[in-house]
């Protein structure tokens, strides 16, 4: 297993609401123009209980009305989890996406959503990990046709709590034991994620005392993305926050976040995001 010495780090912050839910409110990362884009909807996060905390990172719901005449697409670059996504179009399992997800919103809608824990689905998967990148697919094809039927009635109902505790309650049977390599690869993630200093994936490998090899190993059999991706991924949205705060010269953004020259970090920003960083800069106002 992965040994991670020197530090002790708190995973999520938790606070326990008046319905008893477990409320995330640590801060929200990968969604473009965050402070612009939350006028348009209500984004409520929670925790499973403790005992699904290996199998469930999260739930999600998110509720919108705006007039006859907007639309809003919200943009995100989420993290590399398979996502279940409850809509009235579809009840569907969203694999690791490696490009910016799209959602149109118009009139008055929801979703809910569940936000696997890394590695989580991999015994209900029928291929590997690789094969769900970029790709969405029906959820009666992973969890039955029962369950899904089941999960799409969950929109009707107004209490976030009742959502997520029937939603633990149908998912549970689905749950199994952690293995050693998944735990690993979780806590792999989490140093990426936290380790603004690991921008190479020797520096992982020496951070977390594994080889790169093992590394590979790990992601390419929970993930199906390679840990030089996430590195990407993860100081790119160091990068989105800097733009988000109005931090716009991109060579200080460049230094400070250790890219090798300015041309990487535009090069990088541009194939994951699809505008250069000052091309979203300029967008921070201009909505559908």
């Amino acid at each position: 297993m992965i040994r991670v010495t020197g530090i002790v780090k708190v995973r999520h912050r938790i606070l326990r609401g008046t319905s008893g839910l477990k409320i995330n409110r640590s801060r929200i990362t990968g969604v473009l123009h965050q402070k612009e884009s939350q006028q348009f909807y209500s984004l409520r996060r929670y925790y499973p209980k403790f005992e699904l905390t290996d199998f469930i990172d999260q739930f999600w719901l998110v509720d919108w009305n705006l007039p006859a005449n907007k639309t809003h697409t919200q943009r995100n670059l989420p993290d590399p989890n398979f996502h279940l996504v409850i809509s009235n179009d579809s009840v569907k399992v969203v694999g690791p996406v490696t490009k910016v997800y799209n959602y149109m919103m118009s009139g008055k809608d929801r979703i809910i959503g569940v936000k696997f824990s890394l590695g989580a689905l991999q015994h209900v998967l029928s291929l590997p990990h690789v094969e769900y990148v970029d790709k969405e697919i029906d959820a009666s094809k992973i969890f039955g046709e029962r369950l899904t039927e089941a999960l799409a009635s969950l929109l009707v109902i107004k209490s976030d709590a009742l959502i997520c505790e029937i939603l633990e309650k149908r998912l549970t049977p689905h749950k199994t034991s952690v293995c050693d390599s998944q735990q690993s690869v979780q806590k792999l993630v989490s140093l990426i994620k936290d380790e603004q200093s690991i921008v190479k994936v020797s520096q992982l490998s020496e951070r977390a005392e594994l080889s790169p090899r093992m590394i590979q190993r790990y992601f390419r059999k929970h993930i199906g993305l390679s840990a030089k991706w996430l590195i990407r991924k993860y100081r790119l949205h160091r990068v989105l926050e800097r733009l988000d705060a109005g931090e716009v010269n991109i060579l200080d953004v460049s230094m400070e976040l250790e890219y090798t020259d300015q041309s990487h970090l535009i090069r990088d920003f541009k194939q994951i995001i699809g505008v250069t960083p000052n091309g979203y800069a300029e967008n921070r106002h201009k909505h559908d």
